[in-house]
């Protein structure tokens, strides 16, 4: 027992500096990690130590090894986790509906703390993703990917990055267990275009119960029509 238990001290020591040296080299999405060698010198750990770590984040997909390349940082989100999760764990009512209440609370949140910035800097942003939006609409396209960028928009405002952590896979799972694509009629869209430019004035205001009350009718828009 004691010798699995300093095994389990040994990989959870090793997979925390792993951690603690992707964060010191800044390292982000499809960059390289150090080579198996550096990794093992830098940690002052075996190389069959540290290979063990590193298999084991490639099977959770948060790693990839290119042959002859290297191994390179994974998007957190993006890896088959997801769907796997949700295609076993989340497709019960009950579960869909925490997903869109979580995703509720977590911009309402950032709406709170991006009124404690300089709000009224980021509008130009969201202002252009609107119009965007309006292009789509206007051309018979779907502008689902406009409206989920200026989602994304909202929460990188509040400036928090363990927000955003959050928030991104949490869509990712409503995307899985909702269609990707929301097959709103157009008539819809034309009501729900004018909620996202009254949400951008309330910003501008800075009149932050307004702009939480609008962004909740938006989200229940996109969720329940």
């Amino acid at each position: 027992m004691a010798s699995a238990e300093t095994s389990y001290s040994k990989f959870k020591v090793i997979l925390e500096r792993i951690h603690d040296i992707i964060e010191e080299d800044g390292l982000r999405p499809g960059d390289r990690l150090p080579s198996e060698r550096e990794l093992s010198e830098r940690l002052g750990a075996g190389r069959s130590s540290v290979r063990e770590v590193l298999r084991s984040l490639e099977l959770l997909g948060l790693i990839s090894t290119r042959r002859g390349e290297g191994t390179y940082l994974e998007p957190y989100y993006a890896h088959h986790m997801v769907d796997l999760l949700a295609r076993f764990i989340l497709q019960d009512d009950k579960s869909k509906q925490g997903l869109l209440e979580m995703r509720e609370l977590l911009e309402l949140g950032a709406i709170r703390l991006a009124f404690s910035k300089r709000v009224e800097q980021e509008v130009a942003s969201l202002e252009k993703l609107l119009a965007e939006m309006k292009a789509a609409v206007e051309q018979n396209a779907n502008p689902s990917a406009h409206i989920e960028q200026f989602h994304k928009r909202i929460i990188q405002m509040a400036d928090n990055y363990l927000l955003k952590r959050i928030w991104v896979p949490i869509t990712k799972f409503i995307q899985a267990v909702v269609p990707e694509d929301w097959e709103l009629d157009e008539a819809c869209w034309h009501r729900l275009l004018p909620k996202y430019e009254q949400l951008i004035e309330a910003l501008k205001e800075r009149r932050q119960a307004q702009a939480s009350l609008l962004l909740v009718e938006i989200l229940d828009m996109i969720a329940y029509n």
